[in-house]
């Protein structure tokens, strides 16, 4: 699998998958009442579809955009809500990499316990079931889709792994996960999230994660109570936390390997159970 150059890019330049330099080629969409989504479709028809949940940033920060882009090349509809909208954990983001105001609004979040409240509002039974199951799901039948598939990143691999609880999903992969830290402030137990999972489910981590969500850790574990041979953990031991979406490749080479290796792991997946 190759990684196709940023819009801008000359013809045969290195695709270095620059955030700030990236020409989207989808476009926003609004979806049920007022969901507002980044869309993607691919050049033909298609019967299969993925839905993206994004890190805590949001889907018009880091690497989102490219990455649906990427998987509509390879004939997926994606679909990115904005599942943040009207209710951001914060504001003036940066559109790529991590910056020290960045790092001082979030730790204003914990301190101030706001953290904790934004994250309740957007919990699985209080409003994220409803936004999935009530608008996307059914947007996405009306677009042709008869398979679909979850991929998920930091907060968003919470979401990626509770709609693999539904019906409607056929598999799903979730990225450097920050479902503990997440359950921790809803209250949930982040080994029952595993152990709801109910199809196929791939799950990287990086030397970040804590130990329990490492391979062949409790995470792990609780999964395989369930459905054993189902969910797959690996781990990227040099990358950090956020690679995927926010790894800087211009200055890091092995994170542009990294995400290819992502790339063909979201790939390899949604094909074998979604296509």
């Amino acid at each position: 699998m190759t990684m196709r150059p940023p819009a801008c890019c000359p013809e045969g330049a290195e695709p270095l998958l620059l955030m700030q330099d990236y020409v989207p080629s989808g476009e926003m969409v609004t979806v049920g009442e007022n969901l507002p989504c980044y869309m993607a479709r691919p050049s033909g028809s298609c019967t299969s579809a993925i839905v993206m949940f994004t890190d805590m940033f949001g889907v018009h920060t880091g690497r989102h955009k490219q990455l649906c882009d990427e998987l509509a090349l390879e004939g997926f509809l994606v679909i990115c809500p904005d599942f943040f909208y009207g209710a951001p954990y914060m504001k003036k983001v940066p559109s790529y990499g991590i910056t020290l105001g960045c790092f001082c609004q979030f730790f204003c979040l914990v301190i101030c316990k706001s953290f904790e409240k934004k994250t309740r509002i957007h919990g699985w039974d209080v409003s994220l079931r409803a936004k999935v199951e009530g608008q996307v799901v059914p947007w996405l039948r009306s677009q042709g889709a008869q398979k679909l598939a979850s991929v998920g990143f930091c907060w968003g691999s919470y979401g990626a792994m509770k709609s693999c609880t539904l019906a409607d999903f056929s598999c799903g992969i979730s990225f450097h996960p920050s479902v503990d830290g997440f359950c921790k402030a809803t209250g949930e137990d982040d080994l029952a999230v595993c152990r709801d999972i109910k199809c196929p489910h791939v799950v990287v981590v990086t030397k970040n994660e804590p130990d329990r969500w490492k391979p062949g850790g409790a995470a792990q574990a609780a999964c395989e109570e369930v459905t054993p041979c189902k969910v797959s953990f690996k781990l990227e031991a040099e990358m950090q936390h956020g690679f995927m979406t926010r790894g800087d490749t211009k200055k890091k080479p092995e994170v542009l390997d990294a995400i290819k290796r992502g790339m063909q792991d979201m790939i390899t997946l949604f094909k074998a159970n979604a296509m």
